[in-house]
């Protein structure tokens, strides 16, 4: 009979010594844990050096939750998965909501910030467009001035020359002379005089 035991033994690759058996634990099943080894009682935990099942300090065993249901991470009750996962959505659809009007305020204000930047420039254009307009009027009531006051200086000018033509012809048939003789010296200082209180008032005039 221990012939035959020794053969299953050598088989297995297992030898004898001295007419002993030895026979490995994962056969017989052992306590260090392997094929044999038992689950360990809820609030406890297999030791993984020794193979023993220990107790968890502070550790409470809960009932498995029914199938269709799950256990809340937050109230610690068992829910049904549709309560969970409707709660997950509304909280999703929540976040979102708040994400929505997040983005709907920035939207907002990046608007007015538009609309100020448009109001402000269509400002600019109008008031740089009114100071041109302004100085081409000023240039044209300047022109206009100028011109007139040409017009003024050359009326001047013209009344002047006839006073001073005049008064020769007065003072020419005064003193009797005829009308293809050249004027006296006397008469000529005197038509000097004239122009020369004709620049005088010109000068005046500006």
């Amino acid at each position: 009979m221990s012939g035959v035991l020794e053969k299953a033994l050598s088989g297995l690759g297992v030898g004898a010594s001295e007419g002993s058996t030895q026979v490995p634990a994962s056969i017989v099943g052992g306590s260090k844990g392997g094929p044999g080894k038992s689950r360990c009682k809820r609030g406890s935990r297999r030791n993984k050096k020794t193979g023993e099942c220990v107790r968890v300090a502070g550790y409470t065993a809960k009932r498995r939750c029914s199938r269709g249901t799950r256990r809340s991470a937050v109230t610690g009750d068992c829910e049904r998965i549709e309560t969970l996962v409707k709660r997950v959505a509304k909280k999703a659809l929540d976040e979102v909501a708040v994400l929505k009007k997040a983005d709907a305020a920035v939207v907002s204000a990046s608007g007015d910030r538009l609309a100020a930047a448009r109001a402000a420039a269509a400002l600019k254009r109008q008031k740089k467009s009114a100071a041109k307009t302004a100085r081409i009027q000023g240039k044209i009531a300047a022109a206009e001035a100028r011109e007139k006051k040409a017009e003024a200086a050359m009326d001047e000018a013209q009344k002047d020359h006839e006073d001073i033509l005049a008064k020769i012809a007065r003072t020419r048939k005064a003193m009797g002379i005829r009308k293809n003789e050249e004027n006296p010296a006397s008469l000529v200082r005197l038509i000097k005089e004239w122009e020369a209180e004709a620049m005088l008032r010109k000068f005046k005039r500006g």
